[in-house]
């Protein structure tokens, strides 16, 4: 036979599906790889919404403050309104119900309309210039990794907002939870980058050079502690290091294990922790905090003794009694925990109400002699607090010299010269672990085996 023919019948039977040769076209009639190409479509869409949204964002904040380069922060045709419009969409769209987003960007049923949110910002006609922050560490990422496209693009883009560190408690966290219920990386560690504070600051170094004036610091500290951020933040939304993590590390170890049998014996009480950012898991600095790495142990140890947090950022005996001295009574505890700054007259005579008034409704309260706080280091202050701890009956628990002459010490301090690291926080979980154990007392000298 002619092999022409032989040719145009082979090709007659492929179009056919005869053989055993499989069809080029799947069931739907669409031709394999162009539904994964409409779904990475979906997906860069998805994340290149938040870079152009927080870019609005940052635009406007560029006029207000009369900071950054004018033509990296350019509102181009669109007016303060549209900009603010654009920013209202960013946080509705972070906010959707993400079943259905994932349904909608994997081309799948879904009641996700991005009519609504998305499409208003992608076809707003704001550009993102290419040295701009986030165009920057994209292109880096790129060039020191294997990884490309939409993997880079989402943590550049966190980046790019948390670098503006004024929406890191909101903003931000919900991109880290929106980023991973797409399934997409959120940290450098995932792109098997290293993450040493170090290795940061030389990619701050190299970055610093390259980007754009902005409405906000961008020295190759400031990358550095962005780096740290994400990172942090990165392994704690996935729960590679947090409270958890630590508290079960904590119970292995034989001092925290030696515990075990005391923390279990405990009466069923409630314990409330009033406190400030040294006290609350979110912060960037550490996996978490001394308290919720407590509050899980008892959580596996002894659930029958139950905390509630009251904390904020900055929080001084004054705020402290004003804000969330009457919920904590009207919650009941059977103790106290004080973590609070004393700053002026009216914190001292505070921190002495609190005591007293926690006292007269049968409530014990302790607070620490101190915490290692930078903005507290003047002696005078620390004795100060502890004369009117002591003058409102407030047992003072002693673990300054424990922190001043533990071999970690040189490493407590966060890279913003305020916060505490991870090997502070577990020491502090440690000694308040003994003392509520009833295996050392309120002074370091009469702590029994």
């Amino acid at each position: 036979m002619d092999s022409r023919v032989l040719l145009r019948l082979l090709v007659f039977s492929l179009m056919l599906g005869v053989g055993t040769a499989p069809s080029v076209y799947g069931q739907n009639g669409t031709v394999p790889g162009r539904k994964q190409k409409q779904n990475n479509t979906r997906l860069s869409q998805l994340v290149e919404a938040n870079v152009i949204a927080t870019h609005a964002y940052q635009v406007l904040l560029a006029k207000k403050s009369g900071k950054g380069d004018p033509h990296c922060y350019e509102s181009g045709k669109l007016s303060d309104i549209e900009l603010e419009a654009l920013v209202e969409h960013q946080a509705k769209l972070l906010k959707s119900n993400m079943p259905a987003v994932n349904a909608w960007f994997r081309a799948a049923k879904s009641d996700f309309d991005p009519a609504r949110d998305l499409e208003p910002i992608l076809s707003s006609g704001l550009t993102v210039p290419a040295n701009s922050p986030v165009n920057i560490f994209d292109h880096y990422l790129g060039q020191k990794t294997k990884f490309e496209g939409v993997k880079t693009r989402a943590i550049a883009s966190l980046y790019q907002t948390v670098l503006e560190v004024e929406r890191d408690g909101d903003l931000l966290q919900d991109e880290f939870a929106f980023y991973i219920a797409l399934g997409l990386p959120v940290y450098v560690g995932q792109l098997h980058l290293t993450g040493t504070d170090a290795d940061m600051l030389v990619v701050g170094q190299q970055l610093a050079r390259r980007s754009c004036i902005s409405p906000f610091d961008t020295g190759a500290a400031e990358w550095q502690i962005a780096g740290r951020k994400i990172w942090n933040w990165g392994e704690k939304n996935l729960h590679i290091r947090d409270e958890k993590v630590v508290a079960g590390e904590l119970l292995r170890e034989q001092d925290v294990k030696a515990l075990r049998p005391r923390l279990r014996a405990l009466p069923p009480q409630k314990i409330a922790v009033i406190g400030h950012s040294f006290t609350m898991g979110l912060h960037w600095s550490s996996p978490s905090s001394f308290v919720p790495i407590v509050i899980d142990v008892f959580r596996r140890e002894n659930p029958k003794v139950e905390f509630k947090q009251f904390a904020g950022g900055g929080l001084t005996a004054t705020r402290a009694q004003q804000r969330f001295y009457q919920s904590v009574l009207d919650w009941k505890p059977d103790k106290v925990m004080l973590v609070v700054m004393t700053r002026t007259d009216a914190d001292y005579d505070a921190l002495k109400q609190l005591g007293v008034g926690f006292a007269a409704a049968g409530i014990k309260t302790y607070m620490f002699d101190e915490v290692h706080d930078p903005a507290s280091v003047d002696p005078g202050t620390v004795k100060r607090a502890l004369a009117a701890a002591r003058a409102g009956g407030i047992e003072v628990i002693e673990v300054g010299s424990i922190l001043s002459s533990s071999p970690d010490g040189p490493r407590f301090l966060c890279l913003d010269g305020i916060h505490m690291t991870e090997p502070y926080h577990r020491l502090m979980a440690k000694e308040w672990l003994k003392f509520l154990a009833g295996a050392r007392g309120a002074k370091r000298d009469v702590a029994s085996k």
